[in-house]
């Protein structure tokens, strides 16, 4: 009963938000999870500014409702991932997202678009600001959030370089 609930369903949803959590008492009774995942940033705010430690939240946050943020202006620090087979004026910048443990570290990018995107190099620290268009395109096979880059400023990596749920 003294156990920090939050904390455990913090780990729980950064593995899927798909679990449903119940928690077994010694005596028998059990007790359903019924805390609200509210999102650290204001996604309703004319830019939605992810701070450092909200990057993996919003990354699958976009990832699993992207019509969500369609229209939507975001301004967050990433990575940048270049690579001659991406078509003209294209790049993707994201983090590198720990779910649980170091063996499932991943590259979660979103695609981004800039005619100027041929001045940027791999794994180069940015501070993007784009809008959200969800839409097809070629590196997604199919549709998914494409970011319309509006203003890149180079940057340092941040105190935390791998994104993590908690």
């Amino acid at each position: 009963k003294s156990m920090d609930k939050m904390e455990f369903h913090k780990i729980v949803r950064g593995v899927s938000r798909r679990t449903d959590i119940a928690y077994e008492y010694s005596n028998g009774q059990v007790e359903y999870d019924e805390i609200e995942d509210p999102l650290p940033f204001d996604i309703d705010a004319p830019v939605i500014q992810l701070a450092d430690t909200d990057y993996a939240l919003w990354y699958r946050d976009i990832m699993e409702d992207p019509k969500k943020y369609d229209g939507k202006t975001v301004s967050f620090r990433g990575i940048v991932a270049r690579d001659p087979k991406f078509p003209p004026a294209t790049f993707a910048v994201g983090r590198h997202v720990m779910t649980c443990c170091v063996e499932d570290i991943t590259y979660s990018c979103v695609v981004a678009e800039w005619e100027k995107a041929d001045m940027l190099q791999t794994r180069q620290w940015v501070q993007v600001t784009g809008k959200i268009h969800v839409q097809k395109h070629k590196l997604y096979r199919g549709k998914g959030p494409v970011l319309q880059v509006q203003n890149v400023v180079m940057t340092s990596a941040p105190e935390q370089e791998v994104a993590t749920f908690y």
